[in-house]
């Protein structure tokens, strides 16, 4: 069951991404988990507050210049419609500046969960805590040039004529899939996992991952709920791939076909 918390139910039953995420809101209070939610919860409040206040305001103030008084009708049919892009684009990019600004808690966040769910200590966390820092910040900026170049690419598409008309779309899968990949780099770096052994792991399990990306920028809207997101994701994200990497492990290797092994005659 994923709902379950003890250690056997990781290796089996059904995997999914969206009840790993509803998963990880659970583990934000169990014991032993709470006293490392306090910094990514109250760093995730700040800026979904400044995402919500900066998407209204600058909307506002960009209607109040642009919008004719002859035309000031359609503000209350622009205002809901541009607001609510707005407000998708601010907490998808406020998600992954919260991740990347409170990598380090969140690091020490997925590790504890890891060792709550019956895993191992992670290799790194014999650092010293400033080292610790310094390896997930730099780990962290990495995946977000990574995530970067592909938004501006999607960006890109979408200014070309005809052809721009699936950059919405896609764009929406994309977020999805970085966002996945982001919070799954916690559990995966504390491994000591480089980005090219990650994305191979997400790519085994794409459609797990691409679920639980588009039920993380769901409840991005969900309000409350979002507060939360950051730690909850990460504690989600943690589960999820310990699971997988616990399924892969019990997986048998598949047998050499019969006549390959060479004989000495």
């Amino acid at each position: 069951m994923t709902g379950s918390l003890h250690p056997a139910a990781i290796a089996s039953g059904a995997v999914s991404g969206p009840g790993h995420l509803l998963l990880g809101y659970r583990l934000l209070l169990r014991r032993g988990v709470r006293r490392f939610v306090a910094l990514p919860l109250l760093g995730n409040v700040l800026l979904y507050s400044l995402a919500f206040w900066a998407a209204f305001a600058g909307l506002d103030t960009a209607l109040d210049h642009w919008l004719p008084a002859s035309l000031d009708w359609l503000r209350w049919l622009l205002f809901p419609l541009v607001g609510l892009v707005l407000l998708v684009l601010g907490f998808f990019s406020f998600t992954l500046l919260a991740n990347l600004l409170l990598a380090p808690f969140n690091g020490l966040l997925s590790a504890r969960v890891e060792l709550l769910l019956g895993g191992t200590a992670p290799s790194g966390s014999g650092l010293g805590m400033l080292a610790e820092m310094g390896r997930t910040l730099r780990q962290e900026a990495k995946r977000l040039g990574y995530i970067l170049v592909r938004m501006l690419a999607v960006f890109a598409l979408g200014l070309v004529p005809v052809v721009g008309v699936v950059a919405a779309p896609l764009g929406l899968v994309l977020g999805a899939w970085l966002l996945a990949m982001d919070f799954a780099g916690n559990p995966m770096g504390n491994w000591g996992w480089d980005l090219d052994r990650q994305r191979a792991f997400l790519r085994r399990h794409r459609w797990t991952f691409l679920a639980f990306g588009l039920a993380t920028m769901g409840l991005a809207l969900v309000p409350v709920l979002n507060f939360a997101l950051v730690p909850a994701a990460v504690s989600g994200a943690t589960a999820l791939c310990l699971r997988l990497r616990e399924r892969e492990a019990a997986t048998p290797a598949p047998s050499a076909p019969a006549g390959t092994l060479a004989d000495g005659g």
